[in-house]
């Protein structure tokens, strides 16, 4: 293999979405490739009505859990048989009430509330969620996972220190990293109308990137939240400073 033969097409994308309720990341996820699969653990598949893709939705038990992993198998291997050219995870918070449903099956021990123990069950959801989000990131496809927002704020102060995806324990620092693109969803008011975006910068707290960009800085630190308007600005030519100046 040699990078020169590496393009924008030659390669599936992978996508890691954060944001607020509402923010349009499923819209986002609606515009990908299809025929495509949603694992639709928010029962959010309206969303998707009138586009290509196969769903699947669990009750919120550890039989849904069960049978998650059972479609995931079968998944797996449509997608490697080249069924499916977009898979949809939507979202990582619906995913983890499943996965702490099916650890307190696991581990029948509860705390004084008849709640779940901290270096217990909570260590067991994240190593459901890792090594699933793992299996999915590696399929021959283009992926995307929603993830919602968590506020961390100063217990003293009520600062609010850091801004990252709503999971367990350190999967808030190591999911992001199995993604080349990190992108934080949003809205804003232009000519009283509502316009929904993707950040694709780091801004303060706020720690979006994209490979894709690359060193020549091929996306605008904030772009419409359409896959088809980001990969055509994408295959767009860099202006130089002299084009720009004109």
């Amino acid at each position: 293999m040699n990078a020169k033969d590496v393009t924008l097409d030659s390669e599936f994308n992978k996508f890691f979405l954060v944001g607020d309720f509402g923010t349009g990341k499923s819209a986002f996820a609606t515009s990908m490739p299809t025929p495509g699969y949603v694992f639709d653990f928010d029962e959010g598949i309206n969303l998707y009505s009138g586009f290509d893709f196969e769903y699947s939705q669990y009750d919120l038990s550890w039989k849904g859990w069960l049978e998650f992993e059972k479609e995931l198998i079968q998944v797996k291997k449509d997608a490697i048989a080249g069924k499916y050219k977009s898979i949809i995870v939507d979202s990582t918070t619906a995913m983890t009430d499943l996965a702490m449903q099916r650890s307190m099956q696991l581990d029948p021990k509860r705390d004084p509330t008849e709640g779940p123990i901290w270096n217990v069950h909570y260590q067991m959801v994240r190593n459901l969620m890792e090594g699933k989000l793992r299996q999915i990131i590696a399929l021959p496809c283009n992926i995307v996972v929603i993830a919602h927002l968590e506020v961390i704020t100063d217990q003293k102060t009520g600062k609010v220190i850091g801004l990252e995806p709503l999971l367990t324990g350190q999967l808030s620092v190591k999911v992001p990293g199995y993604f080349s693109e990190v992108y934080y969803c949003t809205t804003r008011r232009k000519e009283d109308k509502t316009q929904y975006i993707i950040q694709t910068v780091p801004i303060g707290l706020q720690k979006a990137r994209s490979r894709l960009s690359g060193l020549a800085k091929r996306l605008d630190d904030f772009i419409p939240n359409n896959y088809n308007i980001l990969m055509k600005n994408l295959k767009k030519p860099k202006k130089g400073k002299k084009d720009e100046k004109k």
